[in-house]
Parts: C-alpha cells; sequence; structure tokens
C-alpha cells in the first residue's frame, strides 16, 4: 500500500504588535490649545501665511515670524514628510506705503530745489517744526508748538496722561527736541544743509506732504518704493536661509479679484457701498445661524482703537460705517493716493481684503494652515476670516491658525524710540544667521523670545559644540577611509557600541515626540545635545585607553545630526535647484588646494633651514606648533592630538573657526584689560598708601589739636592743657602703630628706588 504525505504548508504568520506612533498636534489659535492635524487632502496641506507690508528695513522682529514659520514649514516637508503649497503675500499697497512713499519723494524734490540754507528754508523748517509738534501732540495738549516749554514740564513731571502707553511718544519726543536744536543752531550760522535736513527731514516731510500731497498723480512713485524695500526684504531673508514661498501674491497684481471678491460678499448680502467705499457688515454677518464674527479674539470685536488701527492712518471719516466694527473692503481714493477703478468708483483695497482674495484665489475655499504674527490676530485675521466665510457660504474657511509669539530685546518691547531697534542687517553684523537660527530653535515658536546677548551666547555655545562634534566624526570617518585594513579575530560592537546604539535610537524617539508635539524644538535641541554628549564620552573613553571607536556608529550619529539640523535649516540646503551636482573643473580643484600647498611647501623649506642649521630638537616643535596652532588653523584645519600621540584631521568652516579664535581672543583681551585695571587700582592705592606714609609717626600728631607730647611724639595733653584719657591714648596708640607701619613702607619704598 502506498501512503500520502500530509501537503506541506508555511507556518502561520502574525502581524506584529508594535508600538504607537505619536501624531502632530499643532497649537491652533482658534482654540487656542493643540489640535490633532488633519489635512484636508491626504499628505497635501495649504499654507497661506501674512508677509511682509514693504515700506522701511526688516528688522528682528520681523524675523521672529519669518525664521519660526520657515522652521515649522521645513519640520513639516523635510521631516514629517507632508507636500506642502506655501503662499505668501506682499502688502505694497497700504497707507503706511503711501505717507512713506509721498513723503520721501516730496522731502527729495524739496531738498533739490533748496540746496543752500537760507532763510527761507529755515522759515520752512520752523513752519514744518510747529505742524509736527501739533500733530504728534495734539491729544495731549492743544497748540503744544506755542506752549512748548509748558509741554516739556508736564511731560517731565509726569502729567501728560497716557504719555507713557504711547509707544510712539518717545520717538516723537526725541525728534521734536534735536530738530529745536537744529533750527537753533542754523540760525545761529553753525550747521551745514546737509546736517541741517537730516535733523529736520521728519518735520518737514510731514508738513510738505500736508501741503503738497494731494497733488501727487504719478503712482510708479509707490510702485518704486515698495519694489525697492521688496527686495530689501528678500535679501534678508536669503542672509537668513529662509526660504521664499513657492507662491507669492502682491496686493497691486490681484485688484481685478479683489475688486470681484467684494462684489461677491455684496451680493452675499455682508457688505454694502457708502460715498465710494464698501464695508463689511459685521452685525449681519454675525446674525447669521452658520457665521460668527471674531473667531480668534471674541472679546476684542468692540474694541475702537484696535479696529481703527486696522482701518489705517488715512483713514480719518468713518461716518458711512453702520456699526463701530464695520470695517472697509474698498476704499475710496482721495486725491494723492495710488487708485483703481471700480463698481463703486475710483479706490484702493482695504487692509483685510487683500490677504482673503489672495488666499481664495490660490488655495480656494478650505485652507489648512494660515500663520502670521501674534499682533495680526485681531482684527486683521478676524476680519480675514470674516469676508472669506462671507464669500465661500462656508462655516470655516481655515482650519489651524498659528501666531508666533512677541520678540522683546533684553527684556524690552523693540522700539526706536527705545534704542533698542534692531535691523537684520545690524544683527547679521553682530551674529551669523546659523547662530541667530538656533537661538530661535531654542525658544519655542509660539512663545515670547527674548532677543538678549545671553541668548546669543548660549546659541554660539551650542554651535560650537555642534560643529566641534561633527568635525571630530568626519575626521574619524576620512582617518577610517585611508587606514590600512587588518583582519582581526574581535569584533568592535560590544556593551558600549549597544548602548550608544541605544541611545540613538531613544533620542530619535523623542525628537519625533518633541517635534510631533507642536514642534517643540527647544525640547527636540535638548534632546540632540545629550545625544552629542554621549558621543563625545564615548569617544573620550575610548580614546583614552587607545581602543578604537566604532567609526560606524559615530558615523550614522553624525549623518542624523547632520540631516536634523540641515532640516532645520542651520545648514544650507545642498543642491537645492535642479539636477546632479555640477563637478567643479580642474582650475577650481586647483585654486582650493594652492593655499594648502603653500603651507607644506613653506613648512618644508622652514624644517630644512633648521636641519641644516642642526638647530636645537625644540625649534622643531615650535615649528610643528606654529603649523598646527596659525598655518592650518588660518585654513581651517584642526590637528587634534591623540593619546597614542597621533593626530587627528579636522576640516571645519573656517570662518566659524575665525569667529570663535575671535570670541576667544575678545574674551582674552577683556580678561587683560580688567587686569590692567586692577592693577592700576591697586598701584594708585599703594601710591596713595605710601604718600600717607611719608610723615614720620613722631610728627603726625603734631597739630594744633594737642599742647604737650612725650619724646616719640604721642599726645598728653590736649589743646586746652588737659590730660588725654586712657581710651583716647589707647586709640592713639593704635592709630601711632598704623602710621609707623606705613611710613617703614614709604622708607623701603624710597630705599629700592634709589637703588
Amino acid at each position: 500500500m502506498t501512503s500520502s504525505a500530509a501537503p506541506i504548508r508555511q507556518p502561520d504568520w502574525h502581524i506584529p504588535a508594535g508600538t504607537t506612533v505619536p501624531r502632530l498636534y499643532i497649537n491652533n489659535s482658534l482654540t487656542r490649545k493643540k489640535e490633532l492635524f488633519v489635512p484636508e487632502k491626504g499628505r497635501r496641506v495649504t499654507w497661506y501665511s501674512c508677509g511682509p507690508t514693504v515700506y522701511d528695513k526688516s528688522h528682528v522682529g520681523h524675523a521672529r515670524t519669518f525664521f519660526s514659520f520657515d522652521i515649522v514649514r521645513r519640520i513639516m516637508s523635510e521631516y514629517f514628510g507632508y507636500d506642502l503649497q506655501y503662499v505668501m503675500n506682499i502688502t505694497d499697497i497700504d497707507d503706511k506705503i503711501i505717507v512713506s512713499a509721498r513723503q520721501k519723494h516730496l522731502f527729495a524734490k524739496y531738498k533739490e530745489a533748496n540746496p543752500v540754507l537760507n532763510e527761507s528754508v529755515i522759515v520752512k523748517a520752523e513752519l514744518g517744526w510747529h505742524y509736527f509738534v501739533n500733530q504728534r501732540f495734539e491729544k495731549y495738549m492743544k497748540d503744544a508748538a506755542n506752549n512748548w516749554a509748558e509741554f516739556v514740564s508736564e511731560f517731565e513731571a509726569g502729567k501728560l496722561v497716557g504719555a507713557a502707553d504711547d509707544v510712539k511718544f518717545g520717538l516723537y519726543y526725541k525728534t521734536a527736541i534735536s530738530s529745536r536744536d537744529a533750527l537753533a543752531k542754523a540760525k545761529s550760522g553753525n550747521m551745514c544743509i546737509n546736517d541741517f535736513y537730516l535733523a529736520l527731514q521728519d518735520p518737514l516731510s510731514l508738513f510738505i506732504d500736508s501741503q503738497e500731497g494731494a497733488k501727487t498723480t504719478d503712482q510708479q512713485i509707490f510702485r518704486d518704493y515698495a519694489a525697492y524695500w521688496e527686495a530689501d526684504f528678500f535679501h534678508d531673508m536669503d542672509s537668513l536661509n529662509i526660504r521664499r514661498p513657492d507662491v507669492l501674491t502682491r496686493v497691486s497684481e490681484y485688484i481685478p479679484e479683489i475688486i470681484a471678491f467684494v462684489q461677491k460678499i455684496m451680493s452675499n448680502g455682508y457688505a454694502y457701498e457708502f460715498d465710494g467705499s464698501v464695508y463689511f457688515d459685521t452685525v449681519c454677518f454675525d446674525r447669521s445661524d452658520k457665521h460668527s464674527y471674531a473667531k480668534i479674539e471674541p472679546w476684542s470685536a468692540g474694541n475702537v482703537k484696535l479696529v481703527q488701527e486696522g482701518e489705517g492712518d488715512l483713514t480719518a471719516d468713518t461716518s458711512g460705517k453702520r456699526n463701530i466694527s464695520d470695517f472697509a473692503l474698498w476704499k475710496s481714493s482721495k486725491p494723492g493716493e495710488p487708485s483703481w477703478s471700480s463698481p463703486w468708483g475710483e479706490g484702493r483695497p482695504g487692509w483685510h481684503i487683500e490677504c482673503s482674495a489672495m488666499a481664495g484665489c490660490v488655495l480656494g475655499e478650505k485652507i489648512d494652515i494660515h500663520s502670521g504674527g501674534i499682533d495680526l490676530t485681531f482684527p486683521h485675521h478676524d476680519n480675514e476670516l470674516a469676508q472669506s466665510e462671507g464669500h465661500f457660504g462656508c462655516t470655516q474657511w481655515v482650519n489651524y491658525f498659528m501666531h508666533t509669539g512677541h520678540l522683546h530685546i533684553e527684556g524690552q518691547k523693540m522700539s526706536k524710540s527705545l534704542k533698542n531697534f534692531i535691523s537684520i542687517k545690524e544683527a547679521l553684523e553682530q551674529s551669523t544667521a546659523q547662530q541667530i537660527r538656533i537661538m530661535y530653535l531654542l525658544h519655542h515658536w509660539d512663545s515670547t523670545l527674548d532677543w538678549s546677548a545671553g541668548s546669543l551666547s548660549e546659541a554660539r555655545t551650542i554651535e560650537v559644540s555642534i560643529n566641534n562634534f561633527l568635525a571630530l566624526v568626519k575626521a574619524l570617518a576620512q582617518e577610517e577611509k585611508f587606514k590600512e585594513r587588518v583582519i582581526s579575530e574581535t569584533h568592535n560592537y560590544g556593551s558600549a557600541e549597544k548602548e550608544l546604539m541605544d541611545v540613538l535610537f531613544q533620542k530619535q524617539e523623542a525628537i519625533y515626540a518633541a517635534l510631533a508635539d507642536s514642534f517643540n524644538t527647544p525640547l527636540a535641541m535638548t534632546e540632540l545635545r545629550q545625544l552629542i554628549s554621549v558621543s563625545n564620552q564615548y569617544y573620550q573613553t575610548k580614546n583614552k585607553v587607545k581602543a578604537t571607536p566604532n567609526i560606524t556608529i559615530l558615523a550614522k550619529i553624525g549623518v542624523y545630526v547632520t540631516k536634523l539640523l540641515r532640516t532645520f535649516g542651520v545648514y544650507p540646503d545642498i543642491n537645492p535647484e535642479f539636477g546632479a551636482p555640477v563637478t567643479e573643473g580642474a582650475q577650481n580643484s586647483e585654486e582650493a588646494l594652492m593655499p594648502y600647498l603653500r603651507v607644506l611647501s613653506s613648512f618644508r623649506d622652514a624644517v630644512r633651514e633648521l636641519a641644516q642649521a642642526k638647530a636645537d630638537p625644540v625649534e622643531f616643535l615650535k615649528l610643528s606648533d606654529r603649523l598646527r596652532d596659525m598655518d592650518l588653523f588660518e585654513l581651517g584645519v584642526i590637528l587634534d592630538d591623540k593619546e597614542d600621540g597621533k593626530a587627528l584631521v579636522k576640516i571645519v568652516d573656517r570662518k566659524t573657526l575665525m569667529s570663535q579664535r575671535k570670541a576667544i581672543q575678545d574674551k582674552e583681551l577683556e580678561r587683560q584689560r580688567d587686569k590692567e585695571e586692577r592693577l592700576k587700582i591697586q598701584a594708585q592705592k599703594k601710591a596713595e598708601r605710601l604718600e600717607k606714609g611719608r610723615m614720620p609717626p613722631s610728627q603726625m600728631f603734631k597739630t594744633a589739636e594737642f599742647s604737650a607730647w612725650d619724646e616719640q611724639g604721642m599726645p598728653t595733653l590736649d589743646k586746652e592743657g588737659v590730660e588725654i584719657t586712657k581710651s583716647r591714648r589707647k586709640r592713639l596708640d593704635k592709630d601711632y602703630a598704623i602710621q609707623t607701619k606705613l611710613h617703614a613702607e614709604f622708607l623701603a619704598g624710597a630705599d629700592s628706588e634709589k637703588a
């Protein structure tokens, strides 16, 4: 009989239980708490970010917003793998731009027509000063210019109600003082025309604009002005390694779309026209069952001051508004302002409608993320939401609203009047873009950041520790690459290596969890620094006992650290454009090699010269030290002496290295200055002490205070002839002993000088 064998089958396979991976949560201003991030369309994320109003130089306050969102944007795309469409606007039509451009144009025109400082120029400047003072301080005192002494007295006594809370008051006050002083100098003939115009620029510009501004008809003046500052803004952003948006929208390029957007809001019943302007009806909108006004800051809806600030400096007449919180969608233009034709007459867009229309045109009726500075929450962003939801008829136009925190300078708000205003260009003169970015990484994107010497110093210290570690790993990897392979009977993956790998995995998990927790970069940086610290300890332990470290693991950690920092934008993007990296030609290679070859040749010449002279071996060591500490250091090469007597070659960024050396030299210079100052004070005290010791103790009491003395010069009777008491004698003895010692020092000093 034959028997049939059972069919052969694979054993059952079981799905691993696995562990839960943290999901991304974002601090959402619409709920004021962290919310699970769920994009509308899978991995695709639509993001609109409020960009700059381009009318002046960019400062570190702007950097607070654009740096922070650049970091978040990079994390979302490079780390979490979302497909982002990042849209940012440029506000190139705005009250500030109109006023600044017009005043700059008219002031330049006036200077050109009046190149000589004469009586008519001084008279006009005086009128300008009066106009400036009365305009800026009208709410504190009527006709402050003609009552200037009283105004100053009231201010210095703290009697000007509200002045202390007005952030612009200090700047205006200093301008009034300095320009008044300049007028006095000009009248006495002690001022040149250039200095005069520099001092009187603000008062004269304001005054001339009040007279001639309405006659300005050339719209190119406003376009050129905005274009100049836009270019300047992007130059600063490029210097900070802040990526440009995927889509850039300018208000001036979207006028037809903005007009159509306003018309749709009107047809939906949420806007009305009055005297050539169109206003959004907040009360009508809020009464709708499907809408709510002021979603982000409902408590600010009735804040008249904030509402008026949102309307702009040139919008004085609001009598046509039905409700106090209504705001302009379209403004009828006055003479001297740029304008476009519309169904309601010549005019220009309101501030808030610009973003709604442009974001809606590019991204549609639903946006995943909208972002901006914390100062934009109300009225700008609340009005944006109302306009867009009124236009599209939706209940939630934006799903996640992100707002960066405030920026302070050494604990204070940044202000020109406080003289703590820092432009981005000025900041980059003191610190590198990498150091500034590290400082931002050490703070939550949505918390207050204090720009201070301490924060920047911490960032520099962290930068040095990171760069030193990566230079070490790079040098070890290079050394390993060119080392002769030796077959060994032992592996190099023991308990220390297992522990190091475990630390790497633990830190990778911790960093992922930190970044998923609303982009917690401070915690991520802490975990990263701990990983570097453990890696350094591992290497030092191995080096101390002359054991070979596992270069593969250290290199793996180095790659991870570099990749994460590149994700954060600390390091520039590699080959960010298109295609494969371009290979440099032979000529570029020669240019790169030549400085190192010159050092090698000079070192060889010096060695030969010493050898031929049969120099002391110490001289060879000095030459070797010079090669390490000076010549190679200047080229960005560090030679680290190891325990086995061999040097580890590190190549680091030359600028960073020189910056570190300068910081050390500056610190040493400061220490030397402090030492010299201490020695100077000590010498001064010694000189004073010696001068005091010039008088012999036998003569020190020969004054009118006493009438008799013993043979040592000690008083026996006071000036009244009364015998000195025992208690007083005790005090005099003490003074006598001190003077005896001082006099001995004086004599010793005099003898040493003679010798």
